[in-house]
């Protein structure tokens, strides 16, 4: 759960994501669809512990959740439940505003959840001891990538990567910032998010959500086998 990108578009934006994992930590090959109180909701899931990494609905709602929050941290086991729950749990609920009042956070090991729903783009933090939500502009791009897996260092080395590659392209597209997204690592400043050889950690998926006027599309890539599943709505 390991990188993720937000950039504005002419009438909506496109949110982009790479998940960095072990590979023996299997995934679903297509997006897992369900209908809750007459919305569409679809996401990958994770086949080890049931949850997911990213979701959206047919109503426009869209989230993507990173390992860690904003503070180093021990973890403290058994926890309540899986950080894969929380986006389910948003999606069940389908209002940022309703889940911010109602959903409970303890027990559950640190996160930053980033979510956007009709011109609006959230930041909710989970740290052991406190919560923080934070509206962001979602006029502007903005750039993650997970506190518990990635230095500060690597952190910073990545989005140096991602504002410079933004400022070169042109003519700007979903596939553009998916080529991005899916080139390699050529080192700390060059290439894109795509984890090089050597690593432990293998960029295992690809999922980009899209809202253009009133359409929207998620694009699910499992790179470890190659297939793809897309949902339009």
């Amino acid at each position: 759960m390991c990188s993720l990108s937000y950039i504005p578009r002419t009438k909506g934006f496109t949110l982009s994501h790479n998940r960095d994992e072990f590979p023996y930590r299997k995934s679903s090959s297509e997006l897992i669809r369900k209908e809750i109180d007459h919305r569409e909701i679809a996401f990958p899931q994770d086949l080890s512990a049931g949850g997911t990494w990213m979701g959206a609905d047919n109503k426009g709602l869209v989230a993507c959740i990173l390992n860690g929050g904003s503070k180093p941290y021990l973890r403290k086991l058994p926890y309540r439940a899986s950080r894969g729950t929380v986006i389910p749990d948003l999606l069940q609920i389908g209002n940022i505003p309703e889940f911010q009042k109602n959903w409970l956070s303890e027990g559950i090991e640190p996160f930053t959840l980033i979510a956007a729903h009709k011109n609006e783009l959230w930041e909710f933090i989970h740290n052991p001891v406190e919560d923080s939500w934070r509206k962001l502009n979602p006029e502007i791009p903005h750039f993650w990538s997970s506190t518990k897996l990635y230095h500060p260092a690597i952190r910073k080395a990545r989005e140096t990567r991602f504002k410079k590659w933004y400022k070169q392209i042109h003519h700007l597209s979903s596939n553009k910032i998916a080529e991005f997204h899916l080139s390699k690592q050529i080192n700390e400043l060059e290439g894109g998010l795509v984890l090089p050889e050597g690593f432990p950690l293998k960029t295992i998926s690809f999922c980009q959500f899209e809202e253009d006027e009133n359409r929207t599309s998620f694009l699910y890539q499992y790179l470890l086998t190659g297939q793809s599943d897309r949902q339009k709505w």
